[in-house]
């Protein structure tokens, strides 16, 4: 009889550790669902502003909306849209959200610099969630505007196979690393940001 109420408190604590395990995981999936709804919602807005596209102004607004939704979206501090100067081989900051948001506006710097100048040379995105390890960081703009960089994503902007620049995410709020996630996320997000660059180019010298 003692063996047989031991074998039930063992099984009833079995069981009650897993339906905990299996609410937990419940609400997880809940999670994910929500946050997935939310970013197609997102990208959905996105694609058909994209093809309402008619002018440089309209373009401007669009980026800095696309900048605010990858913030949004991976939970980052800061973050740019910059675009190649072909003519002096610099990238220039076009759209920046964040505490840089007024200094960095406009700012350049040499094309090949950083990180973010490795993902332009190669055409690949980069999750870096400890610059310290990476030689490839460059602390100029760091320096310049007396910033800390930690960690961020860098995702090229290319269109019909060719780099116009890069969106790069800096920092998470939570302090936690940057994942596949996100960077998939980004790379969606970037892909809508270069047609629409590519779509107002076209338009803008018919």
């Amino acid at each position: 009889m003692g063996s047989e109420i031991s074998t039930m408190t063992t099984t009833m604590r079995f069981l009650r550790g897993e339906n905990q395990r299996l609410q937990q995981l419940n609400e997880e999936l809940q999670e994910e669902n929500s946050y997935l709804r939310e970013c197609f919602k997102s990208l959905r807005g996105l694609q058909r502003a994209v093809s309402r596209l008619d002018a440089h102004v309209q373009l401007k607004a669009l980026l800095d909306r696309i900048i605010y939704e990858a913030l949004r979206i991976v939970d980052a501090a800061e973050g740019s849209l910059s675009l190649i100067d072909e003519s002096k081989q610099e990238l220039v900051f076009v759209v920046v959200r964040g505490t840089l948001c007024e200094q960095l506006q406009g700012h350049r710097i040499p094309l090949r610099d950083g990180i973010v100048g490795w993902v332009i040379a190669h055409g690949e995105p980069e999750i870096v969630n400890d610059i310290s390890q990476d030689d490839r960081f460059s602390p100029l703009v760091d320096v310049t505007f007396d910033f800390r960089t930690r960690s961020l994503i860098s995702v090229p902007l290319i269109s019909r196979g060719k780099v116009l620049g890069a969106i790069e995410v800096v920092n998470k709020f939570s302090g936690r690393p940057f994942d596949e996630k996100d960077l998939e996320m980004l790379s969606m997000l970037a892909l809508i940001a270069a047609r629409a660059i590519d779509l107002a180019g076209f338009k803008g010298r018919n």
